[in-house]
């Protein structure tokens, strides 16, 4: 939620980004597949204890993933398949990057498991929510940026700091599912 008001910000730079892309016919469901590829070998190398070279891949990945939108937009091919299929990738790649941590010893499997649930929780209160008529529910103090980024800063920290990271993920992720249980509830009653 936070990250999401300096969308505007960085507009002119990801189009800038984007239209050498365009220009020799790559998609945005292209960008979509090699943004979870990036993600999938970030958690890779934390399954191998380097958390600091994960995150340094993770922060390339979300680079690209910001990318297919600003594609998509700007070539006229915004497509409800290529928000699934976005959506969907996001999902495997935060997962992939969890299951890596716990895999490589850097936090407790218990706490990566209740990050991944209540990570998972709040795109699916999202989701749900609107198809039952709530409207856009962007709300909530760590949406899917600001996890990422929480991970990232404490992975460049140091092995031993990873784990604090995947706690305070998974805390402010929880408060993310409670602030999107009452929106929903407030405007579905």
């Amino acid at each position: 939620m936070v990250l999401n008001r300096y969308r505007e910000n960085v507009k002119g730079y990801l189009e800038a980004m984007v239209r050498p892309l365009a220009k020799i016919g790559i998609t945005p469901n292209t960008i979509t597949v090699l943004g979870m590829l990036v993600s999938l070998l970030g958690a890779y190398l934390f399954y191998l204890g380097e958390p600091r070279l994960a995150a340094l891949v993770l922060i390339s990945g979300s680079l690209v993933d910001a990318l297919d939108g600003t594609l998509a937009r700007m070539t006229g091919k915004v497509s409800r398949f290529g928000a699934f299929l976005d959506s969907t990738l996001d999902r495997i790649s935060d997962g992939a990057v969890l299951f890596g941590i716990a895999l490589g010893g850097l936090a407790d499997w218990r706490w990566v498991f209740l990050t991944f649930m209540g990570a998972y929780l709040v795109s699916y209160e999202r989701c749900r929510a609107e198809l039952a008529g709530s409207g856009k529910l962007d709300v909530g103090i760590a949406e899917r940026a600001e996890r990422l980024l929480i991970l990232i800063a404490f992975s460049l920290a140091g092995v031993k700091y990873v784990e604090y990271g995947v706690y305070l993920v998974g805390v402010l992720a929880w408060i993310t599912v409670v602030q999107r249980m009452w929106a929903a509830y407030r405007r579905l009653k």
